[in-house]
């Protein structure tokens, strides 16, 4: 046992020398509900001392003291935060099964939080953080049906900031494009020295290009949704204009290829006009 340790155990015994002459004290007094007061204010100690673990970086030792003052208290909304948190925290430290178990747990930990009885108490930021911080361990656990469907949660909820929700909009989209990338790859041929070059449509099975206009225009339907959210957000034309070259790469009809590609154009530009205005706004305040 380390000097820390043993200084951790006599700061613990020291505190419950004087927790539980009191507990007994208010036990006496006011029966259970005394006890019960008692309880509140250890896990408010245990809170403080589970943050100040954290903040060193100790989170498996942060995340059990903070088990522990749910236990003490399991109506205390803001130990269950940092309870999840702390659990997430461990997840970018892991990989293979225990990166899988930590995110598991995180998850659980952060439902724990969307009970109803749970959710009507928190802040409108904290729960907003909850949605954004589910979807993004659904993400690291692959699940994109679970993650698909936490962005859509969190951008409808109640209030949402319109860059926020443009951005879960916009990151649907972007999961159809990388569909969409998995087809078209499979027709890449690799030109040392330039860009790869694309086969014609007639030379691609029906079965992938009815998948890729299908991704494309699934998509695009989430990329119009983010525009229509927040017409500011520049990377949603990004991957507007990356959607319709998706598309014209599975597109027989040149006239309908040139269509695509003048659109395609369009939304890089109004991304390339969006940024240049952000940037003058902010040399602008500094």
């Amino acid at each position: 046992m380390t000097t820390q340790t043993l200084r951790d155990c006599w700061t613990w015994s020291s505190a419950w020398h004087r927790v539980l002459p009191l507990c007994g004290a208010l036990t006496l007094a006011f029966g259970l509900a005394g006890c019960n007061l008692v309880n509140k204010f250890v896990a408010k100690d245990l809170l403080n001392e589970g943050a100040r673990q954290y903040n060193k970086g100790h989170y498996e030792k942060a995340e059990k003291i903070f088990k522990e003052a749910i236990e003490r208290d399991p109506d205390f909304l803001q130990a269950k935060l940092f309870y999840a948190t702390a659990i997430r925290s461990r997840v970018n430290n892991e990989d293979g099964e225990e990166q899988i178990k930590a995110a598991k747990q995180a998850i659980e930990a952060y439902m724990e939080l969307l009970k109803p009885e749970n959710e009507k108490r928190l802040k409108e930021r904290d729960r907003d953080q909850t949605y954004a911080f589910i979807a993004d361990l659904y993400k690291t656990l692959d699940d994109q049906k679970s993650y698909q469907e936490w962005l859509k949660k969190r951008a409808e909820l109640p209030n949402q900031k319109p860059t926020t929700k443009a951005e879960c909009l916009y990151s649907i989209g972007v999961i159809y494009w990388n569909e969409a990338t998995k087809i078209s790859r499979k027709y890449e041929t690799q030109v040392p020295g330039k860009l790869p070059e694309v086969a014609k449509p007639d030379k691609w099975k029906k079965e992938d290009i009815d998948a890729l206009l299908q991704a494309v225009q699934t998509g695009l339907k989430y990329i119009e949704e983010a525009i229509a959210a927040d017409p500011r957000y520049a990377n949603a034309y990004s991957y507007k204009s990356l959607l319709l070259k998706e598309q014209a790469k599975a597109t027989a009809d040149p006239k309908v290829v040139n269509q695509l590609e003048q659109a395609a154009q369009e939304a890089v530009e109004k991304f390339q006009e969006l940024n240049r205005q952000a940037a003058a706004e902010l040399s602008g305040s500094s």
